[in-house]
């Protein structure tokens, strides 16, 4: 394991472990899930060796878990655990409760899929980062794979740029505050002056593109989701294979992505 990875899981073993809130039962458990999403599938010894918890303490937790349906095991006596759909469920009704997101997002984002064939990702902004909620796939390939629930920091992704790129003033002065790694790394800071550039020409676009580098990785082309009052709080993006898209691909998509994430934030502005 390399340094970087050891140090991240260290503080989260860290958070996991304060004694003011999060080590309480309710607590722990909670973020027991989280890290069994992350990990699945995942024994119970694992568990207890990256959280630095005692193993009896996260065998306890488990089984309680699996009692009230949160997470499932398959194996006999080193079984590896997994989440149930129950989050799904739950996450699911806390989305269209508070948004409506999804209901104004779906028939745009398949119209989209049908004129691009491309794949189409529909995040909400949770905190510094953005979830993928709804994704429709294409007919053309994508290299990546992600799963709804899939977390990154907004700075990671087209559809997160794009929102970040049209925060108030000073909520991005906020989460400028904090260091932003670039993806897939835990040492290498972003420049503020850098990701303060890019921002300002995604705003002047109206949109933010990813390049990713071929053979393995994808490609995507974001832009933000406006509520009633005009603030970003989603992203609508379309992703595809890195070799088949490469920026002139990508720009020639923006009309068509610009059109529907406006489509998109016109439906949430309606009562």
């Amino acid at each position: 394991m390399d340094q970087g990875k050891q140090s991240g899981e260290a503080k989260r073993a860290t958070d996991d472990a304060d004694p003011r809130g999060p080590s309480r039962p309710v607590g722990l458990a909670l973020r027991l899930v989280e890290r069994v999403a992350e990990w699945q599938p995942v024994g119970a010894s694992d568990l207890a060796r990256r959280l630095a918890l005692p193993k009896a303490t996260v065998h306890r937790l488990l089984l309680a878990l699996e009692t009230f349906g949160w997470l499932e095991r398959d194996g006999g006596s080193r079984p590896l655990w997994s989440v149930s759909m129950r989050p799904i469920a739950v996450g699911g009704r806390a989305i269209e409760w508070k948004s409506g997101l999804r209901i104004a997002a779906l028939s745009v984002m398949d119209a989209l899929r049908h004129e691009t064939g491309e794949s189409i990702h529909l995040g909400l902004v949770d905190g510094e980062n953005i979830v993928l909620i709804e994704r429709i796939d294409g007919v053309n390939s994508v290299n990546i794979f992600l799963p709804v629930g899939t977390s990154w920091d907004l700075s990671w992704s087209s559809s997160g740029k794009s929102v970040l790129a049209h925060m108030p003033e000073a909520e991005l002065e906020n989460f400028l505050k904090t260091p932003r790694y670039r993806r897939k790394s835990e040492t290498d800071i972003i420049p503020v002056a850098e990701l303060r550039d890019e921002l300002a020409l995604i705003r002047e676009r109206g949109f933010a593109i990813s390049v990713g580098v071929p053979p393995a990785a994808s490609s995507s082309i974001g832009a933000a989701i406006f509520d009633k009052r005009g603030k970003p709080f989603a992203g609508l993006s379309i992703t595809g294979a890195s070799d088949r898209l490469r920026e002139e691909q990508l720009l020639a998509l923006a009309p068509r992505l610009v059109a529907a994430a406006r489509r998109i934030s016109i439906g949430m502005s309606m009562d």
